[in-house]
């Protein structure tokens, strides 16, 4: 019988890697601009519209927004990555996707507790791959029951 592997998705929102657990991803939307609609959007939520999928309109939520970080692609240049959610699927909206890989490949390092306190939601966790930070992304910080 084949053993499961656990797997993260790299992705990046500027310059800043992030990892996302392989489970909770759908589908990667490469093509946006098509499908996205900005009149649904709610900017103290990081939502910035909608986007067709699957004949469902779904939330996109841009992390970019809520945790500060500056991306010089235009919008037609990013992805979104399609989440499973408590309240259904949504959309991710992300600078890059770089690829899957197998979780043992990344070192596991603890944030110090000052720092604990003063990061903002959605980054507890992060991890070294090849000696780069790869910050853990915690999606139900992002929408859904928990997220503010």
């Amino acid at each position: 019988m084949p053993r499961s592997v656990d797997r993260k998705l790299i992705f990046r929102l500027g310059g800043i890697g992030f990892l996302l657990d392989i489970a909770r991803l759908v589908e990667i939307c490469e093509q946006l601009a098509d499908n996205f609609n900005p009149t649904y959007s709610d900017l103290e939520q990081g939502i910035v519209g909608a986007l067709q999928f699957r004949r469902t309109q779904v939330p996109v939520v841009d992390p970019a927004l809520l945790l500060g970080v500056k991306s010089e692609l235009r919008f037609s240049e990013k992805r979104a990555l399609i989440l499973k959610g408590a309240e259904g699927n949504w959309a991710l909206l992300v600078d890059r996707v770089e690829e899957i890989s197998s979780a043992d490949r990344f070192v596991s390092c603890e944030l110090p507790l000052l720092l604990k306190k003063s990061v903002s939601r959605g980054y507890t966790q992060v991890s070294l791959l090849a000696g780069e930070p790869m910050v853990h992304f915690e999606a139900d910080y992002f929408y859904g029951p928990r997220s503010i």
